[in-house]
């Protein structure tokens, strides 16, 4: 009943326009220590209250927000995290934790968080050679860890994602990383694009992301190309074309970013930002109306999770993304 309900609100929130989505930081707390981003040393550790967060969520359903991916630092390390996807369910919100340390994910808290109405769970995966993947997280055996984390999702019948950022570890090994991912049993794969943010709060960079832009626009094309020949890609091509025109041109893309209008980011401390990317917030959130959500065009950077998103509001130059997702994911022509 909870994901016909889910399903039901979405398409409410289609048909009457207010349709967003929103990353929900819940914790700086992070037990990665990787090289491309820094949250993990921030101090003090805030973990948002959880009374806050029901009102948060509250606020964001009244938006339009149907669909909320947890993240942090680490989202699995928020004492209440059971407890927050239970309230995104009773109020027919889509919801996804992004997990980024795989020791954490066991079958105690999967089946909790199925039973909370968890919609799918996303692991980070760096790279296919256990030396790599362990070094940019400072994580031992992390692939082992990754492998077990699938197999008990499975157990509890919890859809999988690998979230999988290019960066220098891994953009000359993408086929070999997908076949790996593939032979893990994971249900679909996210790509991320390198990107170094402005934000203050939500830390991204480092020298291996920091990659040369023929580099990028050669991986992009080469996921193109897996996506053709048949794995689990989930950006729809569309979008990687767009991300591989702004790197050329940010001023001749066909899809800018909506952000702050349609995709946010809201913070541990509650500050809701158009994206994780820029320093600026919109505003807190208790002081954030409707009115403030603005159709403001930007193309700062290629931040992928609001990128891929946008792509979906541009009118009538979104008929064929929306083309591309029906055809890819309910396996039918419109």
């Amino acid at each position: 009943m909870g994901a016909a309900r889910k399903k039901i609100n979405i398409l409410k929130n289609v048909l009457n326009g207010s349709i967003k989505v929103c990353e929900f930081g819940l914790t700086n707390c992070c037990s990665c220590r990787c090289s491309f981003c820094s949250i993990w040393k921030q101090k003090p550790k805030v973990f948002v209250d959880y009374n806050k967060a029901c009102k948060a969520i509250d606020k964001l359903a009244e938006f339009g927000v149907s669909h909320i991916t947890l993240t942090g630092g680490e989202p699995l390390l928020h004492p209440q995290i059971v407890k927050i996807v239970q309230y995104c369910t009773k109020k027919n919100i889509h919801s996804a934790v992004l997990n980024a340390d795989a020791r954490l994910v066991n079958e105690n808290n999967l089946k909790l968080l199925k039973n909370a109405g968890l919609d799918l769970i996303s692991i980070s995966v760096d790279s296919h050679d256990p030396k790599i993947i362990e070094e940019s997280r400072k994580i031992p055996n992390l692939l082992v860890h990754i492998d077990n984390a699938v197999k008990k999702a499975k157990r509890c019948k919890l859809r999988t994602m690998a979230s999988v950022v290019i960066w220098e570890g891994n953009h000359k090994n993408l086929r070999p990383l997908m076949d790996k991912i593939d032979s893990m049993g994971f249900d679909q794969i996210s790509i991320n694009y390198p990107e170094i943010s402005n934000s203050k709060v939500y830390t991204l960079g480092g020298e291996s992301v920091n990659m040369d832009k023929e580099d990028v626009i050669n991986s992009l094309k080469y996921v193109i190309t897996l996506k053709k020949e048949g794995y689990k890609i989930i950006n729809i091509t569309s979008s990687l074309k767009n991300i591989i025109s702004y790197l050329r041109n940010p001023k001749k893309v066909k899809y800018s970013c909506y952000g702050g209008y349609k995709v946010f980011f809201l913070d541990w401390f509650f500050n809701l930002y158009p994206c994780m990317h820029l320093a600026k917030p919109i505003g807190s959130l208790w002081d954030v109306e409707k009115k403030d959500l603005k159709r403001v065009k930007c193309n700062s950077c290629n931040m992928s999770w609001y990128r891929d998103f946008s792509v979906y509001f541009h009118g009538l130059k979104s008929i064929k993304p929306f083309y591309e997702t029906v055809n890819e994911y309910f396996g039918f022509k419109v």
